[in-house]
């Protein structure tokens, strides 16, 4: 806003001591091509006006797309970890090993299905001879589960494509910016979970845009806003898979 107020104060002024200039100094058979040249730097101050005004507008632009596309990175390392730790109990440690287990891994299509069973051991505590029919006594509920068949991790996750390939990258034009992600085991409840965390540099995703805008950016305190300098998956410390994003972007739970 300083840089708009300063170029308005320039060109007020300035049009008022050409005005002055011209009135005092200039012959009338001149006074046609300086008005074209008065006409010509009004010009190009209204457009650097106008482009100090797009400046931040376009930086929020092409800031807000690159980090949609950063968040949809987050999303499939968040439901590949899911898959991976469904299978083998605990997290991935390395990117590829999610690959690995994307094109070589199952998951298996379970049924289930709750029912009442007749409570033998709670009938025999009580003294109560259940009857042929069955009838009376304890019952207790039990799920029955039973395997249908099995679907390919790909398919499942990456249907039609291959983006699990590059889970470890966020490429930005002409550019490519890391994903960085570890593994740890926390100990709650005298038990050690698996926990990861991923993270991707903000100021690496913006590096080649206006950098008084970007450290402004690593500033800025909103709920509307990835706050911070860096977006971030999940925790080391918690059993957390909680993005630090809005939901503008995408489930952040």
């Amino acid at each position: 806003m300083l840089e708009i107020a300063i170029y308005l104060v320039v060109l007020i002024v300035l049009i008022l001591v050409l005005v002055k200039l011209i009135d005092k100094f200039v012959t009338p058979g001149s006074r046609k091509i300086v008005s074209i040249l008065l006409w010509g730097v009004s010009f190009f101050l209204v457009y650097l006006i106008y482009a100090s005004v797009m400046k931040p507008i376009n930086f929020d632009k092409t800031k807000e797309e690159r980090f949609q596309t950063a968040v949809n990175t987050m999303l499939d390392i968040k439901k590949t970890q899911l898959g991976y730790k469904s299978v083998y109990g605990k997290y991935a440690d390395s990117f590829d090993e999610l690959v690995k287990f994307v094109e070589t891994q199952k998951f298996d299509i379970i049924s289930r299905r709750d029912t009442a069973v007749i409570d033998a051991a709670k009938n025999a505590a009580f003294g109560i001879t259940v009857g042929a029919d069955g009838v009376g006594g304890f019952y207790k509920d039990i799920v029955i589960t039973e395997k249908l068949g099995s679907v390919s991790v790909k398919d499942s996750l990456f249907k039609n494509s291959d983006r699990y390939k590059r889970l470890n990258i966020v490429k930005v034009g002409d550019f490519e910016v890391p994903v960085t992600m570890k593994t740890k085991l926390v100990n709650r409840n005298d038990m050690n979970i698996s926990v990861f965390q991923a993270k991707i540099d903000k100021n690496a995703l913006l590096k080649d845009l206006d950098q008084e805008l970007v450290k402004n950016e690593n500033k800025v305190e909103s709920i509307d806003e990835i706050n911070g300098k860096e977006i971030i998956l999940g925790s080391l410390e918690e059993v957390s898979l909680t993005g630090n994003w809005p939901k503008k972007y995408g489930s952040n739970e």
